[in-house]
């Protein structure tokens, strides 16, 4: 025996394309962007990668990437020399401890990865990897802006990757997360 025959199952699938079509216009004019950015989730005021009084600041990359070859080894060794001479801020990723078989070890047993999210000078992005003896951070929820100095150990120039990319480890000696 036969099931009864629709008629209206093509009234149907019209009628469904219009509330779709509707749907799309009704969606389309939604403001998605609403709630992207929640107050706890907002940079301190104290932070400040761009303009703030830091090693790798908007200055003083722009400085950094006119410099010469000689001059930009100059004042890396310089930066490496002078305790306490590296200054920054940005985003902290996580920390871990490292085991003695892993060549950064020699620098620090513990490592915290922070990155600055937006780019510092043109299309310069910043990943920093912190290195110290004793856990400088812990209990720190991904995403919290930190503060830090130490001195320099080696420095990654990408200048011809698109965007550029600067990687920078330093022996720290004070990390702290940022407040208003």
């Amino acid at each position: 025996m036969r099931g009864p025959r629709c008629l209206l199952l093509p009234r149907w699938r019209g009628a469904t394309s219009m509330i779709a079509l509707a749907g799309v216009m009704f969606v389309g004019g939604c403001d998605t962007n609403k709630h992207a950015d929640p107050k706890f989730m907002r940079a301190p005021k104290s932070y400040d990668p761009k303009g703030g009084d830091l090693s790798f600041n908007e200055k003083s990359l722009e400085a950094f990437n006119s410099m010469s070859a000689d001059d930009r080894e100059a004042h890396l060794e310089k930066l490496k020399t002078t305790k306490g001479s590296l200054t920054g801020q940005a985003t902290f990723q996580r920390d871990e401890e490292l085991s003695d078989k892993i060549d950064d070890s020699q620098h620090g047993k513990f490592v915290v990865w922070a990155t600055v999210p937006d780019p510092v000078w043109l299309e310069v992005k910043i990943e920093y990897q912190l290195f110290s003896d004793t856990a400088l951070l812990t209990g720190l929820a991904p995403n919290t802006h930190i503060a830090f100095q130490g001195t320099l150990v080696d420095l990654t120039y990408e200048d011809s990757a698109k965007p550029r990319r600067l990687e920078i480890k330093l022996k720290a000696d004070s990390i702290s997360p940022l407040k208003d």
